[in-house]
């Protein structure tokens, strides 16, 4: 008798999720204005605030560094956030709880590290791309390697898996019938995107990016708000389900062990926030350095926020849809079930903006780093400012096609869209952010070591993937991509150490005026003297880590309230 109820229970389960999902929703006149408003806003004042000065490559692919801090915030902030988030990562919380939260709160760590120790150098030297940091420091090999890293990552996961998100948010939240609608979906998000990129850089992208941002803070807290009030507010919740609020997770968790969580910022959370183009461009375009370095600050308070997007919808919809078989579909029963008519075109709205942001600026970021490192590189030394505005027009649109194309891959993928894209990720980081932070850090790092630790920490991270963590029964318990990456990491700082060491160092003029000193952490003397007082950064990052702090501060006391089952 309990296995059929047991039987029963799967079958029922499993026939309302098919249900939710497959029932059409009638969109009204609100919805459909609320949905074209939006969007032609968004196409409008990409090609608007591009109407001047796009034929240099300053203002094509750095927005003529005239970007104030709340755009440079709100751009990395709508860039981190794209459709696949309110997907996947409310997916993740669906079985998690609000642990997933944690990508956004470790940016203090991240954020610190980028504006004391590698803003300041980026700024200053005049840089367009994140290898010509390589190249500088290093050797142009290193260069070459991380642009096609880049590149790769870029459209195979990032552009890529968020088309794919937003094609089945318009597939499934309106109820479209037909399993190719959502390469529809795909296509449509990428027209209207490409459109404004393609044809402004990076001025576009930052601009837009801010209105998306203000889109997102309120379709964002729709979802939550109507969720928690569904499911009896968020003490009912914490009441009932305890374990989904824990932060502190046991090593042995296969998706956020603990271990893990609390050293991710060393691998991926490097890599993406210090190193990676599509992120530190926003800086690079930022008016002086005091607006680069509140831009970040003013990120780090969103982020403080936006886990309310994705965590609390989970744990709701957790309680709402018990036992779904797909995950990933919890957010967008929670819009069909709880948003009346007149309000889904808002968050589809916000949906698309969270998706437009993100591709829109790597898109850019892929163009810029094809044109700079590859094209003007290796095959065009002499090419104009013309032609290279050019080639990063042409650069983005088949960067945006080529994505289409792998969009249509994870349409028929049966693995979850979060580990998709997160493994790729987890592939590409180690290596890099290792050759990054000592290349900046400590003098006698080099390129034969920069090259070995590239090549060796792909083959191993290949390794630990493949089979340690597979075949090895001690590693077993353990197999979770954040171990997979810090172990990388800590294989790669030996490599790169043993190798510098046992290799001629660089000389005194190649690595003059890289490696950092305390005079990094200051703002020069002008900006100090012009951004005083209230105006002073030191007091918001200040008041930024601290928030953080206390948020788990209350986890760890929460932990001891209510321990974890043996």
């Amino acid at each position: 008798m309990a296995g059929e109820r047991a039987t029963a229970f799967i079958e029922t389960r499993i026939t309302t999720e098919t249900r939710l999902m497959q029932e059409h929703v009638e969109l009204n006149a609100y919805d459909i204005a609320v949905f074209i408003a939006y969007m032609l806003a968004t196409v409008v004042i990409g090609f608007w605030v591009a109407r001047k000065g796009r034929g240099t490559i300053k203002n094509y692919f750095l927005g003529g560094k005239t970007i104030p801090w709340f755009v440079v915030g709100a751009s990395m902030v709508a860039t981190d956030i794209s459709s696949e988030h309110f997907i996947a990562n409310v997916g993740a919380a669906y079985k998690y709880g609000i642990v997933p939260a944690t990508g956004s709160w470790n940016t203090w760590i991240i954020y610190s590290i980028l504006i004391l120790v590698f803003l300041p150098y980026y700024m200053r030297s005049g840089l367009y791309t994140m290898p010509q940091f390589l190249e500088r420091r290093y050797s142009a090999t290193c260069r070459y390697i991380f642009s096609l890293s880049l590149i790769v990552g870029y459209v195979g996961a990032i552009i890529a898996g968020s088309l794919y998100a937003g094609g089945i948010a318009l597939k499934t939240i309106f109820g479209l019938e037909f399993d190719n609608d959502v390469y529809w979906g795909i296509v449509f998000f990428a027209i209207a995107t490409g459109a404004y990129t393609v044809y402004g850089g990076l001025r576009s992208t930052a601009w837009t990016d801010f209105m998306q941002m203000a889109v997102l803070l309120v379709a964002g807290l729709l979802v939550p708000i109507l969720a928690l009030q569904r499911a009896g507010g968020l003490h009912a919740l914490v009441n009932e389900y305890p374990q989904k609020f824990q932060v502190f997770l046991p090593p042995t968790d296969r998706r956020f062990p603990v271990t893990g969580v609390f050293t991710g910022f060393l691998t991926v959370g490097l890599w993406y926030s210090c190193t990676s183009q599509h992120m530190v461009q926003r800086v690079l375009s930022a008016k002086d350095e005091w607006n680069a370095r509140m831009g970040v600050i003013f990120a780090g308070f969103l982020h403080i926020i936006t886990p309310a997007f994705f965590v609390l919808p989970g744990v709701a919809a957790f309680k709402l849809f018990p036992g779904l078989k797909n995950t990933d579909h919890a957010y967008l029963l929670l819009v069909k079930s709880l948003v009346p008519a007149g309000l889904k075109g808002l968050i589809l709205a916000g949906l698309a903006a969270a998706l437009m942001s993100t591709v829109s600026t790597v898109v850019n970021s892929t163009s810029t780093l094809f044109t700079i490192d590859l094209y003007r590189k290796i095959w065009r030394p002499d090419a104009t400012e013309a032609e290279q505005v050019r080639v990063g027009r042409i650069s983005g649109a088949i960067a945006l096609a080529i994505g289409v194309f792998i969009a249509f891959y994870f349409a028929q993928a049966h693995e979850s869209l979060f580990v998709l894209v997160q493994n790729i990720f987890f592939y590409i980081a180690p290596p890099f952010a290792v050759i990054f932070l000592l290349g900046l850090l400590w003098r006698r790092a080099n390129a034969p070591a920069a090259v070995a630790t590239i090549v060796l920490g792909f083959a191993f991270t290949f390794v630990l993937d493949r089979i340690l963590f597979k075949k090895w029964d001690l590693l077993k318990p353990y197999d979770a991509y954040q171990h997979r990456a810090i172990l990388a990491w800590a294989f790669c700082m030996a490599v790169m150490i043993i190798v510098s060491l046992l290799t001629s160092p660089p000389t005194p003029q190649h690595v003059e005026g890289i490696i950092w000193t305390r005079q990094y952490a200051r703002l020069p003397a002008d900006e100090a003297i012009k951004y005083s007082g209230l105006r002073d950064y030191r007091i918001w990052w200040a008041l930024f880590v601290m928030i953080v702090l206390g948020i788990y501060a209350f986890y760890l006391w929460f932990r001891f309230q209510h321990p974890l089952p043996p």
